[in-house]
């Protein structure tokens, strides 16, 4: 149908030739073909430019976050000592922490449980092992310092302390000492 209409268009045009009603179309088609691909070009463009702004936001998000990250850390600090000598300036420094902990959760950072899970060299870090033998091995005892994830992936491992278990261990771990760094 749309060829016959494209004919009967073609018999409109007076003086035209058939070579010239080929090369019209020919034309046609071409510039069609082009639009398409601008069209395509233009919005492969437009996802590229939103995956690069998100990725830009990103790492900027991630920059700052990890500078704030000793001030997390000495923030939490403070309270280990404040609860030994509760005042106004410890009850200051808790809501503090608690602002800070809400506007930097806000924004994606979140801390990583550590103490009593499964060693995860993936979010752990450990530092030293030790004989627990009330807890399974490879169980983490104790944390040195806090981890954290920003938008699910590691921003900085928690630095622990991992369970060998008792000292009925396998042969295999005899030659260890009580705690040994790793």
């Amino acid at each position: 149908a749309v060829d016959d209409e494209e004919e009967a268009d073609d018999e409109q045009i007076p003086g035209a030739t058939v070579d010239d009603l080929a090369l019209a179309r020919q034309e046609r088609d071409g510039l069609r073909d082009q639009t398409l691909r601008l069209r395509a070009e233009f919005d492969n463009y437009r996802k590229r430019t939103a995956r690069e702004m998100e990725r830009i936001r990103r790492t900027a998000a991630e920059s700052l976050l990890r500078d704030l990250l000793p001030v997390v850390d000495n923030l939490e600090l403070a309270l280990r000592h404040a609860a030994d000598a509760p005042s106004g300036i410890s009850e200051g420094i808790v809501m503090v922490s608690k602002m800070l902990a809400e506007i930097v959760g806000r924004h994606g950072l979140a801390p990583i449980e550590a103490i009593g899970q499964p060693f995860d060299p993936y979010v752990h870090e450990a530092m030293m092992q030790r004989e627990a033998p009330d807890v399974p091995s490879g169980t983490v005892l104790e944390e040195f310092q806090k981890g954290y994830t920003l938008a699910g992936e590691v921003l900085r491992p928690s630095r622990v302390v991992v369970s060998m278990g008792g000292p009925d261990r396998p042969v295999e771990h005899a030659e260890e000492t009580n705690a040994s760094i790793i």
